[in-house]
């Protein structure tokens, strides 16, 4: 890179532009201690963690940071509320992946074949789960079908049979309702 010659206001542009890249810095650090309070205070409401607000306040000071070139100044709170809000996200989503379920077999876990017992009850819940479809009037099995096996969405079950959108979710509620009343057993 050439030198380049002092200016008459005293020191190189690449001088100015190095002062006036550490005044941003230090402005970006003030705005995050300027909000670090309200952040953590935001950070409890959402994982009522010490621990996670600690490991939070750190991940978002660190991404604020790496991204302090392109921070505006103006929208800088924005910015830094949004960081942790993602962060916080990733957190819990992470937590919903990670976390085990104490009352499973870790066992029945690894072993993928179900016992024939366990078949055998599949089998029948399956046909059991058939004939309460095929009990559905004609449009509402349609319907049913299209959007619980199909997986289409209502807006396109909606075009496919010329039906409103409004007509698909009645039709899918009282599927619902139907197979719930013929699979659910009443207790007595």
């Amino acid at each position: 890179m050439p030198l380049q010659q002092p200016t008459a206001e005293g020191g190189s542009q690449c001088e100015r532009d190095v002062v006036s890249g550490r005044a941003h810095d230090q402005q970006v650090a003030a705005i995050f201690e300027q909000y670090s309070a309200m952040l953590k205070r935001y950070m409890w409401s959402k994982v009522r963690s010490q621990e996670d607000v600690a490991d939070l306040m750190h991940e978002t000071y660190e991404r604020f940071q790496r991204h302090r070139d392109r921070i505006e100044l103006a929208t800088a709170k924005n910015f830094l509320f949004t960081i942790a809000r993602n962060l916080i996200i990733d957190r819990v989503r992470h937590k919903r992946v990670s976390e085990v379920d104490q009352d499973v077999d870790v066992e029945q876990l690894l072993d993928p074949l179900p016992t024939p017992e366990q078949q055998v009850i599949d089998a029948e819940a399956v046909k059991a789960l058939n004939s309460a479809i095929e009990s559905l009037p004609s449009q509402c099995r349609r319907v049913f079908v299209m959007r619980k096996i199909h997986q289409l969405s209502q807006k396109d079950i909606a075009e496919k049979l010329s039906i409103s959108v409004s007509t698909v979710e009645k039709h899918i509620a009282m599927g619902m309702k139907q197979c719930r009343q013929r699979l659910v057993k009443p207790l007595g």
